[in-house]
């Protein structure tokens, strides 16, 4: 798994496919009132919001979140988990820690988010509790993942006869 994770064409793929969704709810979102579920940390603003869409908007948001942000989380997560594997050898494993549990936290949070887009709502404090926990796992995968690919980086451009130890 790790080899497939960590090929170019898989990485490329995968990151294009998370560019291509981000489109998607740049376009899409505006259908949806211009605000969506994942963005609100609180229970409260959430089920303001709730009370504030309209059917359509509704159905567009439910819409979003079960075809593109369920999606989401696969693509940039598997990016982040390939590319810290791919250029942290030793450490990969647990570097990519982060951005295994992003995927699973985001699509529970999204699946709270369909279940109120439906009209139950029980479960927003649970969404509450998980939306920062989401946004601090993408920050810090991210960042270990940008921070791999600048050792890849690194690593094929270097000199051959530059070294930085004395």
């Amino acid at each position: 798994m790790k080899d497939y994770m960590t090929r170019t064409s898989t990485l490329t793929f995968l990151f294009i496919v998370a560019v291509a969704l981000v489109g998607c709810f740049i376009t899409f979102t505006p259908v949806a009132g211009g605000i969506l579920l994942d963005n609100l940390r609180s229970a409260t603003e959430s089920q303001q919001l709730l009370a504030s869409m309209s059917d359509a908007q509704k159905t567009a948001h439910f819409r979003i979140t079960l075809w593109l942000d369920m999606l989401f989380p696969l693509a940039y997560g598997g990016f982040f988990v390939g590319l810290t594997l791919k250029y942290f050898e030793q450490a990969g494993i647990w570097l990519a820690i982060p951005a295994f549990l992003v995927i699973p936290t985001d699509i529970c949070e999204n699946l709270i988010q369909l279940l109120a887009l439906t009209g139950t709502e029980d479960l927003l404090h649970i969404k509450a509790m998980l939306t920062p926990i989401k946004f601090m796992l993408f920050n810090v995968s991210a960042t270990i993942a940008a921070l791999s690919l600048s050792i890849g980086i690194w690593r094929r451009f270097k000199s051959p006869g530059i070294t930085l130890e004395k």
